[in-house]
C-alpha cells in the first residue's frame, strides 16, 4: 500500500516549488503569509525525523506534538512518520482543562518525546512549565521525556533511510476529547488513514484546481485529515491556514480569506457558519465574494438547517454547496457526507420520543438535516438498543460501522475496546458500535443523539439536546456549558440528576430548582430526582471545557465537592436573591439588547456570565462583534471572557469609553450641519416638486406624529395632547420600536401605565407605527410611510438617546440622523408643522457660560461642549433651522433637567439630578457646592409643549422650558433631613473620594463619577458649570405663551422635593 510519505516523495519530485501551504497572520495592520513549498515540507520533516532518530527514537515510540498551528506542526507530523514513531497532536497545556488532557495523554501513551516551537511556546505562554507539572503528576512517564523544538533544530548532514510503514502499522494516535469518558487514543493504522483519505477523495475532488482554507486546529481529526494530509494528495492548489484564535477574535477574517484567495473548499462546525447571521448585515456580507466556494464542509456537531438556509441567503450561495457530514475519530475522520445532495426532512417529534422515525408535513415537527450516505467501503447499520439486531424500518437505533477505515481500538488496555469487536446477528464480521443514535433512511444517515447521554424515563427516550434547548429558553441560568444531567439509579425507577455550576452564592436555589422542575414537567412529563448547585468551575472538564459527565456522576454518588444546594436533601444553606441594578445607563441597555438577541430571552441574571446563560464560545465572539459595532470601540475577547455578564461587560465598556474619551476623534460640528436638498416643504418648493402646501392652521392639527413615545416625556406628551384636545377627533401616530403594531401599542400603553398617566379612553386615539430613528425613512414600512405623509398634520420629534458618557459619534445615528429623517418626513407629502424637543444643554459651551442666554440665540458657537449629547442637540437645532429657512414651520423647545411629575413624583433614574439626590442619600453625604439646580417637572414640560404647539405665532420661535425656581444643595439636604434621613455636607473633594469608593451596582451616581472634576476652579468642571458659570436663562417666549394658563402656577420647588423623595422611598431607591 502506498502511504502518505510515499506520496509526499512523489510530490517533491514532481513539483518541489509548489506552494502547498500558506500560514496567514492578521495580527498586524498589514496581513502576512508564510508560504511552505513541497520541498520545504519534505526537508524540514526529514530534519525532525533525523533529530528524533539522533535522540534514540525507535519504531513505535510515542511522540507528543503540541499543536501551535504553525508550519512546525506540519513538519513534526510528517517527520514523526518518517522516523517510524507514533505521534499524537494535542493542544498546548495553556489552561487547566488542557493541562489535564496533557497529563492524561502522557499517562496513557507514555511518550518519549515532545515536539513544539520554542519561540511560539515561550512568546505566547511563558508561564507554562510542562516538565514541572509532569514531574509532579506523572513522575514515571516524565522520566527521560525529551524536548524537540521545530525552530531550534541543529544542522544535520547525515542521511538515513525514511521509514516506510506497513498497512497494519499504527502511525498515530487520535485522542478523543473525553466529554463522556477519559480521553482515549484511537490507534490509526496506515491502512485506516489511506482508506479514509481515498474515501474523502472519492467524494471531494482535491486533485486539481482547488484552494483550501482552514482555521480548525490540527489536533482535531478534521484539521489533521483535511488540513494536513489532503493538500499533499492534491496535484495543485494551496491550503490557507488562519490561526484559530484570530478566527475566534474576528470571525469575518475567515470570510476575508475565502474571498481574497478565491478559495474553493473550506470546513467548519455549524456554530461557525451560524455566527455571521448575527454580526453582519446583508450589505456587509455582500462585500465578501464567496461565489467560488463550491464546498462548505459542515461537521463535528449537529447541523442546523436554519443556519444553512440563512448563511446561503446572506452570502448568495447555493444550499447544495454545503456538505453536512458525520465523522468520528474511530473511523479516522469522515463516515458519511451529503455532497451535492443537501436535503432535510421533517419528522414527528412525539414519535421521536418513542424511538420512532416518522416523516411528517413541513413545519409540523422537527426538521433534521441529512448527513448523507456512508463513504465508499463503509458499512453502516442501525441496531436495536434492546435486541441487538438490525432495526426494523422506521426505528431509531445505535449506529454500528464496519470497513477498512474503522480503527482496531484504543491504545492500551481500555475496556471500551470491546466496542470495536461487536457482532450483529445475521451479518458477517465485526462492527464498531459508535454510541451515536440515528437511522439510515432511504440510504441517508440522520443522527438523533448519543446513547451515552440518552435518558429513558417512563419508557420514553429523552434527548439531552431537547432538554438543553428548553431549559436554555425558559431557565437561562442553566446552560450547556455549566450544567450536566445523568441517570443515577434510585430503586427500580431511573432517576435523573441535574448538576449546575454557579458563582451566585446568594441565589434562591430552592426557587430556581422548583422552576426547573416545573419546566421539565411541562415539556417532558418528568422532574429531576435531584437538582444540585455547585460552585463555578468545580466540575471535572475536558481540555475544551466540556463537562465530563461520567466523572461528575461518579463524584455525585460519592459526594460532590463544594455543593451549594441539593433539592434532594436540602442540606445546604438557602439564600435570598439580591435584585440587580437594571437601569445603569445606555451602555447597559445596549449590552443587554445584544444579550437578549443572542440568548433569545430577556429574562436572566444580569451578573451571570454569557456562557452560563446558554451561550457558547462562538456566540460570545458574536457578542463581542456586535458590541464593537454598537459602541465603535475595539474589545478584547479574552478580557470580556473574564466577566462576561451584562453588568460585567457594561462596566468594561464604560471604562474603555472613559479611558478613550481623550482619543475620540474631534468632529467639526459645523460640517455636520447639512440637510439634503430634497428636504423642502411645500412653502419653499417650486412647482416641479409634487407636494401640497400648508392648507391648515397650527390650531387645526388633528393627526399628530410623535417620536420617543415610550420614553419618560413621551408618555406625558401623549396625555397632555389628548387632554388638551379632548372632545376633538385626534389621532396620535406613535413611532415605536416593535416587531408589529400590536406589540408596539402594548409597549406604549404599558409605558403610560408605568408612569400613571394612562386612561382607557386614550386607546381609540393612539396608533402604533413601528420603526427606528436610526433607519432611513424612520424604519417605517413604505406603504405606511406614504399614507402617513399625506395624513399627518404635525410632527413632534421627541425621540433621542440620552447618555452622559457616549461621544457624539455614537449618539449621531439616533439623535442627528433621526432628526434628518423626521425633517424629511415632515416635508414629504403634506407640509407638516414641526415641533422639535431639544434641550437647554445647547447653551452648555464656553460662549454662553456665565452669561444670560436668550431663546432667540442663534447658537453660532459649537466648540467646547461638555457632553456628546449636547453636541447632537446643537447639530439637530441647526438642521431644523435650515429646514425652517426653506419654509418649514417649526418650533424648538428646550426643557431643563426633567424631573418627576407634580402628582406622584415618578422620576426615572436616568438623569444626573435624580442620581445626585439618591446617591447623596445613600452616602449620607452631600458636596459643599454653591450650585443652582433647575428641576422642571415632566408634566409641566409636556403641558407647556402641547399648549404652545397649538398657538398661532409660535412657529419660528424657540422656547426655554425651565423651572423659574432653582434649588441648592443646601435645600436638598434640608428636605432629605425633613423626611428622616441622616445626611451632612462635606468638602467637595472628600465627597468625590467617597463617591469613588461606593459600589457601582448600589449607588446610581457612581457610574457618573467621571463627570465630577476635583478641580472646582476648572471652567470645564461640572461644579462650575452648575455653579458660578451656569447661564441665566431667558424664558420670555415661554412665559408669554403660557401667561393666560395655569400651567406655570402648578408647582413650587420646595413642595416638589418631598414628593420626589417619597417616590424614591416607595421604589426603595433610598
Amino acid at each position: 500500500m502506498k502511504g502518505i510519505i510515499d506520496i509526499l516523495k512523489e510530490r517533491v519530485t514532481e513539483s518541489p516549488d509548489r506552494v502547498i501551504y500558506n500560514f496567514l497572520d492578521y495580527s498586524t495592520h498589514l496581513p502576512t503569509g508564510q508560504k511552505i513549498t513541497t520541498k520545504m515540507l519534505f526537508d524540514n520533516a526529514k530534519d525532525i525525523a533525523g533529530e528524533l532518530l539522533a535522540k534514540g527514537a525507535k519504531k513505535g515510540d510515542r511522540v507528543v506534538i503540541l499543536s501551535l498551528q504553525d508550519p512546525g506542526t506540519l513538519y513534526a507530523v510528517y517527520g514523526a512518520m518518517m522516523a517510524g514513531t507514533l505521534f499524537t497532536i494535542i493542544p498546548p497545556p495553556i489552561d487547566e482543562g488542557k493541562v489535564q488532557r496533557f497529563i492524561a495523554v502522557v499517562k496513557s501513551c507514555k511518550p518519549r518525546f515532545i515536539v513544539s516551537n520554542y519561540t511560539l511556546e515561550h512568546a505566547q505562554h511563558p508561564e507554562i512549565d510542562v516538565k514541572k507539572r509532569l514531574a509532579r503528576e506523572a513522575l514515571l512517564p516524565a522520566l527521560g521525556l525529551k524536548r524537540i523544538y521545530t525552530d531550534r533544530l541543529p544542522v544535520r548532514t547525515d542521511d538515513f533511510p525514511i521509514h516506510s510503514a506497513a498497512p497494519g502499522d499504527v502511525v498515530y494516535l487520535q485522542y478523543t476529547s473525553g466529554s463522556t469518558s477519559d480521553p482515549k487514543g484511537v490507534m490509526v493504522t496506515l491502512r485506516n488513514l489511506m482508506t479514509n483519505i481515498a474515501q474523502v477523495l472519492d467524494v471531494y475532488d482535491f486533485s486539481t484546481g482547488n484552494n483550501l482554507a482552514m482555521w480548525i486546529p490540527f489536533f482535531h481529526n478534521l484539521g489533521l485529515l483535511i488540513g494536513i494530509y489532503l493538500p499533499v494528495m492534491a496535484l495543485e492548489g494551496t491550503a490557507y491556514f488562519l490561526p484559530t484564535l484570530q478566527f475566534l477574535q474576528k470571525p469575518t477574517l475567515w470570510l476575508k480569506v475565502l474571498s481574497d484567495f478565491k478559495v474553493n473548499i473550506t470546513a467548519g462546525p455549524n456554530s461557525a457558519y451560524d455566527v455571521f447571521q448575527h454580526i453582519l448585515t446583508s450589505q456587509t456580507a455582500a462585500t465578501f465574494d464567496l461565489s467560488h466556494v463550491n464546498l462548505f464542509i459542515n461537521g463535528s456537531e449537529f447541523v442546523d438547517p436554519v443556519t444553512i438556509s440563512q448563511f446561503a441567503h446572506l452570502f448568495a450561495v447555493r444550499p447544495d454547496a454545503f456538505a453536512p457530514g458525520y465523522g468520528l475519530a474511530e473511523n479516522v475522520c469522515l463516515a458519511t457526507v451529503a455532497h451535492r445532495d443537501y436535503q432535510t426532512l421533517w419528522i414527528d417529534a412525539e414519535a421521536l420520543r418513542r424511538n420512532r422515525f416518522v416523516p411528517c408535513e413541513q413545519g409540523q415537527g422537527k426538521e433534521i438535516v441529512s448527513l448523507g450516505k456512508p463513504v465508499k467501503g463503509l458499512t453502516m447499520i442501525a441496531v436495536d438498543l434492546e435486541s441487538g439486531k438490525p432495526c426494523e424500518e422506521g426505528r431509531i437505533g445505535e449506529i454500528y460501522i464496519q470497513g477498512d477505515s474503522v480503527c482496531n481500538g484504543y491504545w492500551g488496555n481500555v475496556k471500551d475496546n470491546a466496542n470495536f469487536r461487536v457482532r450483529v446477528e445475521g451479518l458477517g464480521g465485526e462492527f464498531y458500535k459508535t454510541g451515536d443514535l440515528g437511522i439510515i433512511y432511504r440510504g441517508n444517515f440522520f443522527m438523533t443523539g448519543r446513547i451515552k447521554e440518552l435518558i429513558v424515563v417512563n419508557g420514553h427516550n429523552v434527548y439531552p439536546g431537547d432538554i438543553r434547548t428548553v431549559l436554555q429558553k425558559h431557565i437561562p441560568g442553566v446552560s450547556m456549558e455549566t450544567s450536566v444531567f445523568f441517570p443515577a439509579g434510585a430503586g427500580k425507577k431511573e432517576a435523573v440528576v441535574l448538576c449546575v455550576e454557579t458563582d451566585k452564592s446568594q441565589l434562591d436555589f430552592a426557587a430556581v430548582a422548583s422552576q426547573i422542575n416545573h419546566v421539565m414537567a411541562r415539556f417532558f412529563e418528568f422532574s429531576f430526582y435531584d437538582v444540585v448547585f455547585v460552585r463555578k468551575n468545580s466540575l471535572s472538564r475536558t481540555d475544551n471545557r466540556k463537562i465530563r459527565t461520567h466523572k461528575v456522576m461518579e463524584h455525585y454518588l460519592k459526594g460532590l465537592p463544594e455543593v451549594l444546594f441539593s433539592s434532594r436533601d436540602n442540606a445546604s444553606a438557602r439564600y435570598k436573591t439580591t435584585t440587580p441594578e437594571t437601569s445603569l445607563d445606555g451602555i447597559y441597555a445596549k449590552v443587554k439588547t445584544v444579550f437578549d438577541t443572542l440568548l433569545e430571552t430577556d429574562t436572566y441574571d444580569l451578573d451571570t456570565g454569557f456562557l452560563e446563560l446558554g451561550g457558547d464560545s462562538l456566540k460570545l465572539v458574536e457578542c463581542a462583534c456586535l458590541l464593537e459595532e454598537t459602541f465603535h470601540i475595539r474589545l478584547d475577547i479574552t478580557e470580556i471572557g473574564m466577566n462576561a455578564s451584562v453588568n460585567g461587560i457594561s462596566d468594561y465598556i464604560r471604562i474603555k469609553m472613559l479611558e478613550g474619551s481623550g482619543n475620540v476623534k474631534k468632529i467639526n460640528l459645523q460640517e455636520e450641519c447639512h440637510l439634503d436638498d430634497s428636504v423642502v416643504p411645500a412653502a419653499g418648493r417650486v412647482a416641479a416638486f409634487e407636494c401640497e402646501a400648508y392648507n391648515h392652521s397650527v390650531s387645526e392639527c388633528r393627526r399628530l406624529f410623535l417620536t420617543g413615545s415610550t420614553g419618560f416625556l413621551g408618555a406625558f406628551l401623549i396625555r397632555s395632547l389628548l387632554e388638551q384636545l379632548a372632545g376633538k377627533d385626534i389621532t396620535i401616530y406613535c413611532h415605536v420600536r416593535a416587531l408589529d403594531e400590536a406589540t408596539g401599542l402594548k409597549r406604549i400603553v404599558d409605558n403610560m401605565k408605568h408612569y400613571r398617566c394612562w386612561k382607557d379612553g386614550y386607546a381609540q386615539h393612539i396608533q402604533a407605527v413601528t420603526g427606528s430613528l436610526e433607519k432611513p425613512r424612520l424604519g417605517i414600512k413604505e406603504d405606511v410611510y406614504e399614507r402617513l405623509s399625506k395624513e399627518v398634520d404635525a410632527v413632534y420629534h421627541n425621540g433621542a438617546m440620552l447618555n452622559f458618557l457616549f461621544p457624539y459619534g455614537y449618539l449621531k445615528a439616533a439623535n442627528v440622523d433621526g432628526t434628518r429623517e423626521c425633517l424629511r418626513f415632515a416635508c414629504h407629502g403634506k407640509a407638516k408643522y414641526f415641533h422639535y424637543i431639544s434641550s437647554y444643554s445647547v447653551y452648555d459651551n464656553p460662549s454662553h457660560l456665565g452669561k444670560k442666554v436668550y431663546e432667540s440665540d442663534p447658537l453660532t458657537s459649537w466648540e467646547g461642549y461638555f457632553l456628546g449629547y449636547s453636541e447632537t442637540k446643537w447639530v439637530s437645532e441647526k438642521l431644523v433651522q435650515i429646514a425652517r429657512e426653506r419654509g418649514l414651520r417649526a418650533c424648538i423647545y428646550r426643557p431643563g433637567e426633567i424631573a418627576g411629575d407634580t402628582v406622584h413624583g415618578i422620576w426615572e433614574m436616568k438623569d444626573l439630578l435624580s442620581r445626585l439626590i439618591v446617591g447623596c442619600v445613600q452616602m449620607q453625604k452631600a458636596p459643599d457646592l454653591k450650585t443652582r439646580l433647575y428641576a422642571v417637572p415632566v408634566d409641566y414640560v409636556s403641558d407647556a409643549i402641547a399648549h404652545i404647539s397649538r398657538q398661532e405665532g409660535a412657529c419660528g420661535l424657540a422656547f426655554n422650558i425651565l423651572n423659574p425656581e432653582s434649588f441648592t444643595i443646601k435645600m436638598m439636604v434640608q428636605a432629605i433631613r425633613h423626611i428622616g434621613y441622616r445626611i451632612r455636607i462635606i468638602p467637595y473633594e472628600s465627597w468625590i473620594n467617597e463617591l469613588l469608593q461606593t459600589n457601582i451596582r448600589e449607588n446610581p451616581l457612581r457610574i457618573l463619577a467621571s463627570l465630577f472634576n476635583k478641580d472646582t476652579e476648572d471652567p470645564h468642571s461640572l461644579a462650575r458649570r452648575y455653579g458660578s458659570l451656569q447661564p441665566r436663562y431667558d424664558t420670555t417666549n415661554t412665559s408669554n405663551f403660557l401667561k393666560n394658563t395655569d400651567i406655570q402656577k402648578r408647582f413650587l420647588t420646595k413642595r416638589l422635593l418631598p414628593v420626589y423623595l417619597k417616590y424614591f422611598m416607595e421604589q426603595k431607591y433610598i
